[in-house]
């Protein structure tokens, strides 16, 4: 039998319950206290006015349905912990607990007892589903911890200061088709500046979440569209492995579009990442593929890898960026905890489109690394077409560019240090300013 019933601060459900239609105000919420109970709104509000509990909480109950509810002005719109088979549907959330804004880097890797607020919490929660369920213009609008088996869907995270959708240690989910656009936050950095930073982001892993897939998300205009990062200072290591990031929108960050570091297995395949300031910035990974990506107009560099290993990167469109791809070390305190990371080593580059680049493909060891140098590159099948240098290398090892194409390059087809050995094979060059050209 299913109640209508009029909502009242702090009831306990244990029976299917449809509310009555109004706006209630209930400072300490409504908690599910029974397994396989369905809670339905009817145009039905439930609002706080001091940010603080949860408007909607379930513990150690499953089998829930929540849907068709208004919540507004709580620290949590709704929160779930140590359940399975929950699902959340067509819940709108305002006005969640939000931390002070311009002077506040956000801090990726707050433990549970220190979550920030957010519309929907989900804590050590598997096999369940948040779909339809629209959670803009707060602070956080999906937080996940030690969860399995999630499926979102359809969700408009949108224009949060924090995240549209944060992962912590949770596996095996799957994430498509949700708004995540205007995830950002502005920062006063110590010497004055502001800039729209602070690690604010659409997506973000963190905390060894693996095996999820990302699928035709959109991340517009983040902070960074999608954030994953294997690694917290000095020298904890959890890295998020074997996750698939295919045909997101993650266009226009002030900053990356895709940051991925600190992690291996990872696949990124027919993202749009255009218009940034890096398309990809990448650092300390390995084995990932970087495949049928559209890579245009990033400021500096499309794809910037630094002390990583083992990529292949095939079949992108890498056009009118300043660097096209760039590997690179730079040194720093990480290197402590990465000893086997001081260069990039073993890339294959295949099969891609550059054109238009500053310099469309730039490798080199940087100075602060003296005992390593990059290595075992290998470039293959690539086109480089109307780039001011196609490809260029600076104390590089082991190398090979083999049947690629080198049309229509402003300075030179082809550029390395004196000492870099790179091996050439069956390349062609036309219209180039210079084919080949060693550098002092």
């Amino acid at each position: 039998m299913t109640n209508s019933i009029i909502p009242t601060n702090g009831m306990v459900i244990r029976e299917d319950t449809v509310l009555a239609e109004g706006i209630y105000y209930l400072p300490d919420g409504i908690h599910i206290g029974a397994d396989g109970v369905s809670l339905t709104g009817n145009k039905t509000t439930i609002i706080s006015d001091s940010q603080t509990n949860v408007g909607i909480s379930v513990n150690n109950h499953s089998d829930i349905t929540i849907s068709n509810l208004h919540i507004n002005g709580f620290y949590h719109g709704v929160r779930v912990d140590n359940a399975k088979n929950i699902r959340l549907e067509n819940i709108t959330v305002r006005g969640t607990q939000e931390i002070d804004g311009i002077e506040t880097f956000l801090y990726l890797w707050l433990p549970i007892e220190k979550v920030y607020g957010g519309a929907i919490l989900f804590h050590q929660v598997s096999h369940s589903q948040i779909t339809n369920c629209d959670i803009q213009h707060q602070m956080n609008g999906i937080l996940l911890y030690e969860c399995q088996q999630i499926q979102a869907d359809q969700n408009n995270g949108s224009f949060n200061s924090g995240w549209g959708l944060y992962l912590s240690n949770t596996n095996d989910s799957v994430f498509e088709e949700n708004q995540l656009d205007f995830c950002n936050r502005v920062y006063r950095r110590d010497d004055g500046s502001i800039r729209v930073e602070a690690d604010a982001s659409g997506i973000v892993l963190v905390k060894g979440s693996s095996r999820n897939k990302f699928l035709r998300n959109s991340c517009l205009c983040g902070g960074d569209g999608i954030f994953l990062c294997g690694y917290e200072h000095p020298g904890v290591i959890t890295p998020c492995n074997d996750n698939l990031f295919e045909e997101n929108d993650c266009r226009l960050s002030p900053n990356n579009a895709i940051e991925s570091t600190f992690s291996g297995g990872n696949i990124f395949r027919r993202n749009d990442c255009s218009r940034s300031n890096y398309a990809f910035w990448m650092g300390y990974s390995w084995d990932n593929i970087i495949e049928n990506n559209t890579i245009e107009f990033s400021r500096w560099a499309g794809l910037a890898i630094e002390h990583a290993f083992g990529f292949e990167i095939r079949n992108n469109r890498i056009h009118k960026n300043g660097e096209g791809l760039r590997l690179f070390t730079r040194g720093g305190p990480v290197l402590d905890y990465f000893p086997d990371r001081k260069a990039c080593y073993n890339f294959t580059v295949e099969n891609n489109d550059f054109s238009e680049n500053d310099i469309a493909f730039n490798a080199y060891t940087g100075d602060e690394v003296q005992d390593d140098e990059c290595r075992d590159f290998t470039l293959r099948n690539n086109q480089f077409t109307n780039n001011h240098i196609g490809a260029q290398f600076k104390r590089v090892k082991s190398s090979r560019l083999e049947n690629n194409t080198f049309k229509g390059n402003l300075i030179s087809a082809i550029q390395q240090s004196q000492g870099d050995d790179i091996t050439l094979k069956d390349n062609s060059f036309e219209g180039n300013a210079q084919d080949h050209r060693e550098l002092i």
